[in-house]
């Protein structure tokens, strides 16, 4: 009965601790963005894009020219000076490429609301106007410019501001990166810019991601932290990025050492490149998101001074960062990770010297568990592996260039039935092995694997180490009392054990996985496992552990 009460209430923790962690991918809504003049509003951001995606509008078309000149005369309506920037496109790359893709010039878009202090701390805001062939490219990146028009009609409504403000909108970015590209000629004004923010989307819903800013990042992100009402930003993201085939203007533009940050939404892949992403299949949510990064940070950045540039700009490390929840973003410098991983692998030492010290543990069957352990991960790969190209064939789904799988429908579905079915599979072997071998054997081999993943992602992952790492440490310092027999770790104490385990692996983890489903479709599906499982094989383990009065099966 006492294992029961445990067990139900491990799930039901892990319920809310879900529940809240997920609450980070809400859109803000209407009413917590102000309704205002002064205020971003996505309802007029809606009715540019209907203008700006009416129809597919690649480099160098009629429709792309359209495109142009709508954007062209919005700024000149709102009293915002306008030029254009043209490139002969064999000028770019060369001859044989122009012939290649048609168009023979490159239109940039650039806008200025001038500064009161001149142009020495300007601000970049960036998104590209072109879409393919195929897509009207509402969201990609239809999004991003109207997130730029209408910030600029909402910063119209202001005092002058003390910093110069560019907006520029490429063209050709679908083709090569032709704009940004073309656009690096612009000494005059890139030699005068401090930060700059590119707007992307890879799909047409879900909130917009910090996924990318240029080097020595810490003072940066904790300024978007302290800046962004509702941020969501990982630093595990930015680091899977760098390891994928794929670029943004943002590519070309920190080649010129500014500070700068790179946005995208990613929910929605099916509409990515396609002909379903029009306006009707917009996430207006999606673009209220995007309005509320842009507008704080550049109302923030346009009033400061020299000395704050300079602060931001002489930071000398990384930041691991990522969200608790809604509003809720951690913060620290990349010089943390080692130390953490170095408190970790002490506490480990002494608790495992303790445990076999005093036969708490033994080494056969502890090895035996934990080698049991791997290769049920190994089966739940397997199985998974095969199960994903088994239903790309019952529902003649297909595979894309990047090994993608994708049924049509970009449905969480398929992943949660296959996360419940992992779940029970990591119970009943759980189960198996309680009743065949030693439980503290069972629940420390568990935290083995947790820790040797947290050394490894320190080492050659620090954006995703704090996942294994903090779980980690918080469990091993809860366990301790237990091992140690500690009078008072029990009754009450057990529960505060369990959830110490079952809330941060949840906390921290779990978004990940969803984020690299929603990057990289149910191809992922046998990795997602294999970290259900990880959270799955402890809570159980030390359900069953101490089941018991003495913490003895």
């Amino acid at each position: 009965m006492k294992k029961r009460r445990l067990l139900i209430f491990a799930i039901l923790l892990g319920l809310l601790t879900l529940f809240i962690s997920f609450s980070q991918f809400l859109s803000p809504s209407s009413e917590e963005m102000g309704g205002t003049e002064k205020d971003f509003s996505s309802e007029r951001a809606l009715d540019y894009l209907k203008e700006v995606a009416k129809e597919p509008h690649p480099m160098g078309s009629p429709a792309n020219k359209r495109v142009k000149d709508y954007i062209v005369k919005y700024f000149q309506g709102i009293d915002v000076p306008v030029e254009i920037q043209a490139k002969l496109v064999k000028d770019i790359r060369d001859e044989k490429f122009a012939a290649e893709i048609g168009p023979e010039t490159v239109e940039n878009i650039i806008a200025k609301i001038p500064g009161t202090s001149g142009d020495d701390h300007a601000i970049l805001l960036t998104a590209h106007y072109d879409s393919v062939s195929e897509a009207p490219g509402a969201s990609d990146d239809g999004y991003g410019v109207v997130t730029i028009l209408e910030t600029a009609r909402a910063l119209k409504q202001m005092p002058a501001p003390k910093n110069t403000i560019y907006f520029v909108l490429t063209d050709g970015e679908e083709v090569g990166l032709l704009g940004a590209s073309a656009f690096k000629d612009r000494t005059d004004v890139l030699n005068k810019i401090s930060v700059m923010l590119n707007f992307e989307a890879r799909g047409n819903t879900g909130v917009p991601i910090l996924f990318e800013t240029s080097p020595n990042d810490l003072k940066l992100v904790q300024l978007y932290k302290e800046t962004v009402p509702y941020p969501v930003a990982y630093s595990f993201v930015s680091e899977m990025y760098k390891r994928m085939p794929n670029d943004t203007d943002f590519t070309e533009f920190k080649v010129t050492k500014k500070l700068g940050y790179n946005f995208a939404n990613m929910n929605g892949l099916e509409a990515y490149h396609t002909e379903i992403d029009r306006v009707e299949n917009s996430d207006e949510g999606t673009i209220r998101h995007f309005g509320s990064y842009v507008f704080p940070l550049v109302k923030k950045f346009m009033m400061m001074d020299a000395k704050e540039f300079k602060v931001i700009e002489e930071s000398k490390s990384d930041a691991i960062y990522f969200p608790l929840m809604k509003k809720i973003v951690v913060v620290y410098s990349e010089k943390v990770v080692i130390p953490l991983m170095v408190v970790l692998l002490v506490l480990t030492a002494a608790i495992f010297y303790y445990c076999f010290k005093k036969q708490v543990i033994q080494i056969k069957g502890f090895v035996l568990i934990f080698f049991a352990m791997i290769g049920s991960l190994v089966a739940i790969f397997i199985f998974y592996f095969l199960l994903v190209h088994l239903l790309t064939i019952v529902f003649y789904g297909g595979i894309n260039e990047y090994s993608m799988v994708m049924f049509g429908t970009y449905d969480t579905t398929i992943l949660t039935l296959m996360l419940l079915l992992a779940i029970v599979f990591s119970f009943f072997f759980t189960k198996w092995i309680a009743k065949k071998c030693s439980l503290a054997n069972f629940v420390m081999s568990t935290q083995v694997l947790w820790i040797l993943l947290a050394v490894m992602t320190s080492f050659t992952f620090k954006g995703v180490s704090y996942a294994f790492t903090i779980p980690a440490i918080i469990s091993l310092l809860l366990i301790l009392p237990i091992v140690l027999k500690a009078n008072w770790a029990i009754g009450v104490y057990r529960y505060i054990a369990v959830g110490g385990w079952t809330v941060p692996s949840i906390l921290l983890l779990a978004p990940i996985m969803y984020l690299m489903y929603v990057a990289q479709t149910i191809s992922v599906a046998p990795i997602v496992a294999i970290l259900t499982a990880l959270i799955t094989f402890p809570i159980v383990a030390i359900v069953n552990w101490l089941k018991t009065d003495d913490g003895k099966a």
